[in-house]
């Protein structure tokens, strides 16, 4: 019996020897993951549309003054009615140069373009028509002073 079973593994060798090789007896190749390519594309298209959006908020913002911190102007920083005439106040005007005065400009800067123009006073950046406190108004910006509108009455003020 042993002859035979040498007889069969023998066979089975020479014909395992003759056979040419498929396509199922070959080892199939690992492929690479790709999770961290799928990954790595999503978190950049998801970082460049955060930037995308910032973007064009910080664009789209408003320079002209500084907000408040709640969003809500306090009546100190609420806006006169402006008629472009003078109110009909009971206002003496010492009250009005004694506002200017306590006020210092400290830069003037001015462009060809208006909306290029500012001045700093008392520390803070106002552009024209901007209120720099209740009743006074930055009316005009020239090249070397401004010119302030203080309930109705127009100041100049120079650095």
């Amino acid at each position: 019996m042993s002859t035979i079973l040498d007889a069969l593994r023998k066979s089975e060798q020479e014909r395992k020897r003759t056979d040419v090789p498929t396509l199922s007896d070959m080892p199939t190749p690992q492929e690479s993951a790709r999770w961290p390519l799928y990954a790595i594309a999503i978190l950049s298209l998801v970082l460049a549309l955060v930037l995308g959006v910032l973007l064009s908020q910080w664009l789209s913002a408003p320079r002209s003054k500084e907000p408040s911190s709640s969003g809500v102007l306090s009546a100190q920083e609420r806006p006169l009615p402006d008629s472009g005439q003078p109110t009909n106040q009971s206002l003496d005007t010492t009250s009005n140069v004694s506002a200017a005065d306590d006020l210092v400009v400290n830069v003037v800067s001015y462009s060809d373009s208006p909306e290029q123009r500012f001045v700093v006073l008392n520390g803070k950046m106002h552009r024209e028509n901007d209120f720099v406190q209740a009743g006074m108004k930055v009316h005009e910006i020239k090249p070397s002073a401004v010119v302030l509108n203080i309930r109705g009455e127009l100041v100049t003020r120079t650095p």
